[in-house]
């Protein structure tokens, strides 16, 4: 019962530490401190602690709650002193899998495009030891003058492959004991040798400076969300000053216009003394508000885990590849594994014909808008738009120039553009012929008409589009983005989460990026499913980050999805990727807090979603749960988690990515199966969701 309270449960594990003893007396702990620790934090060597006030109201006993000055105290002296060492963690006491298992595993989690896993040779797995770094850091937050915080954070790196562990095998490994029995089966000396060849210095070096960045990373983005929760504060107080300093300025020019000249002329240097003050004003509010962050790292220890090697091959015919496996025993998973080609994660192995590599090192460059492939019909309509590569800027009415394919893709949206009278000609005698050529082919029998193609517009209307929306988010107008977008759609979702911020969040611009050009290339609908987009590279101060900007169909052609990709083209690679990769797509750039009110469903998606699959799709979700007329009926009928769950299995089926399946979605979100099967059909049938429209 005393252990509830967490800094009273810290203070007497450290008591114990330093060589003290407690006793729980129901309500209160008795301490029996040493006579160097009772001197160190005046205290009696006989103390009673609690965390109840009443009960140390009542019985005279000392409160120790977290933030009291003797907690605060034992936290400095940890974190002093430091938390290192070298620790074997004692494998699991069940029958460890054998190697066709292992085989079987390791083929379901690690597929190869062009390849097959086959094992090297017919012996069992090793036991060995595999190195773990777990890092762990005070963080500590200064938003303002008056906001600090301090965070606790901590990453388990693999130091072979020198990545992230992830969470739920982090989990396991912090939960696993030690093995006793490491500390005596060698002797200290062979121990050292053993610990310094299975991990060599600059493998742990390269895998601690990998650590540092990932914590150093995560403490940026988490400065950035709590920072843009006082970004209220910091515009009201700056906007407070600049009306005070306008005002006293205006009134001043008002006097010395009617001033004599002598006066006036004292006026005038008030005026220019008024305009300083307001620059160092301005300058102190901006500091005042200005983010920053330390990292005081406290804890290094590595972890010696016990594992399986399995030693395999990758057959591409009569090509061999070898490549090594091991088998987390504590945490029952695949150690994370690097291209064994660019040394990059994330994307499947393909076996190429002269050497194993991933995804993403083997993959085709990337089409330029230049390379566009003609449309399926032939019509000038349908042709994909280059627009100029270089950075333009951001700002009202820019163009940009259009190329002959643009010109047609004008005048067959009905633009007015002028020809001369032999192109004119030449194009009506274009079109009767295509006109008897489609009224002497007749309909097959039995087969009826196929929907019509849809028709882009003017790719000059939609260049400009594009700059007015970057224009806008740029400049943080909600109200104008709001018009261009199509209600209950991913990027209303966006607008909904952070205002005018939101599209900028959704392609990873970070909190405190200042937009500065952006680049557009036009992409028209082409065939039945397409859609008008336009994408490019918007440009920052810290750097640059791909977008792709979708219009709906209808008339009204309005914004529907932002997305993190330059082209169609990488969209459509980015979607036949993730469908060979069990936890979805690659995860996207952590968003900051959203200040907007949630239930608790949209709550759970946008805590969970864009990590695992994205902002877009996790923006898909949201706004067809949103669509829902009543949604408070399915919240009293379903669990929010299984509501949650059954959305973002619905956005991964209808977008074509990974994870669209029921036991994968039931297992991921730990909700049973067949409720989750309820609800993805009842949701389905409120939603009508299509691959046209999976959202």
């Amino acid at each position: 019962m005393i252990r509830k309270e967490a800094g009273l449960a810290f203070w007497l594990d450290w008591v114990e530490h330093r060589g003290g003893l407690w006793e729980d007396a129901g309500d209160t702990a008795l301490a029996l401190l040493p006579a160097a620790l009772a001197s160190e934090l005046e205290l009696p060597e006989e103390t009673a602690a609690t965390a109840d006030p009443d009960v140390a109201r009542e019985d005279g006993a000392l409160l120790l709650v977290t933030g009291h000055p003797v907690v605060a105290k034992a936290a400095e002296s940890v974190l002093a002193a430091g938390d290192t060492g070298t620790l074997t963690l004692a494998a699991p006491r069940s029958v460890p899998p054998d190697a066709v298992t292992l085989l079987s595993k390791a083929r379901e989690h690690l597929p190869v495009d062009h390849g097959r896993l086959d094992p090297r040779s017919d012996a069992p797995p090793e036991r060995a030891l595999r190195p773990v770094l777990r890092v762990g850091a005070l963080v500590g937050y200064e938003l303002s003058a008056e906001d600090h915080f301090q965070e606790q954070v901590e990453v388990y790196v693999d130091v072979p492959s020198r990545l992230r562990v992830p969470a739920g095998v982090s989990e396991r490994l912090a939960r696993t004991g030690h093995d006793p029995r490491a500390e005596t089966a060698l002797p200290a000396g062979l121990a050292a040798a053993l610990d310094y060849a299975s991990t060599s210095r600059p493998d742990l070096a390269a895998a601690l400076a990998k650590a540092h960045r990932m914590l150093e990373a995560a403490a940026v983005l988490r400065r950035d969300g709590l920072a843009g929760q006082i970004g209220d504060a910091y515009a009201k107080e700056r906007g407070r000053a600049e009306e005070y300093y306008a005002a006293a300025v205006d009134s001043l020019e008002r006097r010395a216009a009617t001033a004599p000249e002598d006066r006036a002329a004292l006026l005038r240097a008030r005026i220019e003394s008024t305009r300083e003050e307001r620059a160092r004003r301005l300058a102190e509010i901006a500091e005042k508000y200005r983010a920053r962050h330390t990292l005081t790292p406290y804890r290094l220890h590595l972890l010696r885990v016990p594992v399986l090697c399995l030693a395999l091959d990758v057959r591409r015919g009569d090509r061999r590849y070898p490549l090594d496996l091991d088998w987390l025993l504590p945490a029952g998973e695949f150690a994370p594994l690097r291209c064994p080609a660019c040394a990059q994660s994330g994307a499947p192995l393909v076996a190429a014909k002269t050497h194993l590599g991933c995804a993403r090192c083997l993959a085709p460059k990337r089409p330029t808008p230049e390379s566009v492939p003609p449309p399926r019909d032939g019509a000038g309509a349908h042709a994909a738009v280059s627009a100029e590569r270089a950075a333009a800027p951001v700002r009202a009415g820019a163009t940009i120039a259009v190329g002959p394919s643009a010109a047609r893709n004008a005048e067959a949206a009905g633009g007015a553009a002028p020809r001369s009278r032999g192109e004119a000609k030449a194009g009506r005698i274009a079109e009767a012929s295509a006109a008897r050529a489609a009224s002497a082919r007749p309909a097959a029998p039995g087969h009826a008409e196929s929907p019509p193609q849809r028709r882009s517009v003017d790719p000059q209307a939609l260049q400009k589009r594009a700059f007015t929306f970057w224009e806008h988010a740029a400049g943080g107008d909600r109200r104008k983005l709001e018009r261009l977008c199509a209600p209950d759609s991913p990027a209303a979702a966006l607008l909904r989460l952070y205002g005018a911020a939101g599209p900028l969040y959704g392609i990873g611009v970070g909190f405190q990026e200042r937009v500065e050009s952006c680049s557009v290339s036009v992409f028209p609908a082409e065939g039945r499913r397409g859609w008008d987009s336009a994408g490019g590279e918007v440009h920052t101060d810290r750097g640059r980050h791909d977008y792709l900007l979708r219009w709906s169909p209808g008339p009204d052609r309005l914004i529907v999805e932002v997305l993190p990709h330059r082209t169609p083209y990488a969209m459509n690679a980015s979607t036949v990727m993730a469908r060979y990769r069990s936890g979805g797509t690659e995860p996207a750039t952590r968003l900051p807090r959203t200040g907007a009110e949630l239930d608790p469903v949209a709550h759970l998606l946008w805590q969970r979603t864009p990590a695992r699959h994205g902002a877009h799709l996790a923006a898909r979700a949201l706004a067809s749960w949103w669509r829902l007329t009543a949604p408070q009926a399915l919240r009293e009928r379903y669990p929010a988690a299984v509501l949650a769950a059954a959305a973002e299995r619905s956005a991964c089926y209808w977008s074509g990515v990974g994870g669209g399946g029921y036991g994968d979605a039931a297992l991921l979100w730990q909700v049973p199966e067949a409720d989750l099967r309820k609800a993805g059909t009842h949701l389905q049938r409120l939603l009508k969701l299509t691959q046209d429209q999976p959202w």
